[in-house]
């Protein structure tokens, strides 16, 4: 059993204030594409895919994240989750940003979403290496 009912209870509980307000901010990030899933074309409404992918590789990650905290608690392999589901859309994003100029608010999204994604994705990566190389112990 985990010290902590779930993972969302671990974070607030242990992390700082700064890191906590960073956490609001990703959040937002990746639940902001809800505002661009629909795009206006010449033949009516589309779905934005990218605004998809990112809304749904965000759930799996949680989802993924959530089980391994239950398997193996407050660790820094819970980075994988986001390393895992959120890595080839934000490598597809990253691709194809500059498709999205025709789409002023859109294109300005993507610019927030990449920063904010990046600097979860750089010290993710960071964090299952050395949890890989060793640093096996809780963060708690």
């Amino acid at each position: 059993m985990q010290p902590y009912e779930n993972l969302n209870a671990a974070i607030s509980a242990t992390q700082p204030g700064w890191l906590l307000a960073y956490l609001t901010v990703l959040v937002a990030a990746n639940w902001g594409a809800v505002f661009f899933i629909a795009k206006r074309t010449d033949k009516g409404w589309r779905p934005r895919f990218e605004a998809i992918a990112i809304i749904v590789a965000f759930l799996l990650a949680g989802s993924f994240m959530d089980y391994l905290y239950a398997q193996f608690g407050y660790v820094r392999l819970l980075g994988l989750a986001h390393i895992v589901f959120w890595t080839p859309v934000y490598a597809w994003i990253f691709i194809h940003r500059k498709d999205y100029a025709a789409t002023p608010y859109f294109a300005k999204f993507v610019v927030f979403y990449l920063v904010m994604a990046g600097i979860s994705l750089f010290i993710d990566t960071i964090d299952v290496a050395r949890y890989l190389l060793g640093e096996t112990g809780s963060m708690i």
